[in-house]
């Protein structure tokens, strides 16, 4: 059974629940290219110091990970999604915003990674090479990854919260994988084209959990073990929070990053200032990674 056939499996029940939870319909709508808008989207003007500051955490850590999947014997790992440095009111960025909008409609979201045999014959960097071009490289792909960065360390987090708990206090006992309602169709819409095994790493600063996307379909679908919430992190999107614990602990940091600044002028002179992860020695545990993509 293929990835989109265990999926399909649970999105009847997926659909019941999250209508129940006052989802809207046009996010449960699974299968296909979407409709076209009524109206063209509009793209954001501006990109303030919190959105770099996150956009440098994720390549941070997409980096991290695909340094040390191709330091191990398993794998060769290529970057596939979005890498575009180009910020909101930058010159081209409408044009460049809106053809993503228009790429994600038709063939759905492209992960962050594709993984491929170790010693195959692919570039390393596959997040230019737009669709259908990059599709000769991607049907080889043996698996797919979607990465997540936190500034949590999860150890530590655990481990707090459990002294807490002892104490008699309350509190979230884990961290979560973080997946966004309105990213189900069209991480779907992705899969159900490639019949490719798709999963998320959450990268923290102290090590890093991953689950697989049809594990994902299969909690959500059981409503239980897992929180809705409308997190500022998230731009208050409705987004689902599944217990990093439900996922496989596959990679600790030997030695955590270290921190460097970065300052970025606008084209109106106004400075962004923010911190960016550098660095840090992760260690994977190339067995686990492979039972989570692709099972063992």
């Amino acid at each position: 059974m293929d990835a989109i056939q265990q999926i399909s499996n649970s999105i009847d029940d997926v659909t019941t629940f999250l209508k129940g939870k006052g989802i809207e319909e046009r996010y449960l709508q699974f299968g296909g290219e979407d409709l076209p808008p009524a109206k063209q989207p509009r793209a954001p003007t501006d990109a303030r110091s919190e959105f770099l500051a996150n956009r440098a955490m994720g390549d941070w850590a997409e980096n991290v990970l695909t340094d040390q999947i191709n330091q191990g014997n398993l794998f060769k790992a290529v970057h596939y999604g979005n890498t575009e440095t180009i910020a909101a009111g930058e010159e081209g960025f409408k044009e460049y915003y809106l053809s993503a909008l228009e790429e994600v409609r038709r063939f759905g979201k492209r992960p962050d990674l594709l993984v491929f045999p170790k010693g195959a014959d692919i570039p390393a960097d596959l997040s230019s090479v737009p669709v259908p071009e990059s599709d000769k490289y991607v049907v080889s792909a043996q698996a797919a990854i979607e990465v997540r960065s936190s500034k949590f360390e999860a150890q530590t987090y655990m481990r707090v919260r459990q002294e807490e708990k002892l104490a008699g206090k309350s509190g979230n006992e884990t961290p979560s994988f973080t997946v966004k309602v309105e990213d189900l169709r069209i991480v779907y819409r992705w899969i159900e084209r490639h019949k490719i095994s798709q999963s998320y790493c959450q990268v923290f600063f102290d090590s890093v959990y991953a689950i697989n996307v049809t594990k994902i379909f299969e909690i959500i679908a059981t409503g239980k073990n897992f929180k809705i919430e409308t997190p500022e992190k998230s731009q208050l999107k409705t987004t689902i929070m599944i217990p990093i614990t439900s996922g496989e602990l596959v990679g600790r940091f030997e030695t955590l990053p270290e921190f460097a600044v970065e300052n970025k002028v606008t084209r109106l002179g106004r400075h962004d200032a923010y911190v960016k992860p550098v660095g840090g020695k992760l260690v994977l545990d190339q067995d686990k990674l492979k039972s989570v993509l692709v099972g063992s």
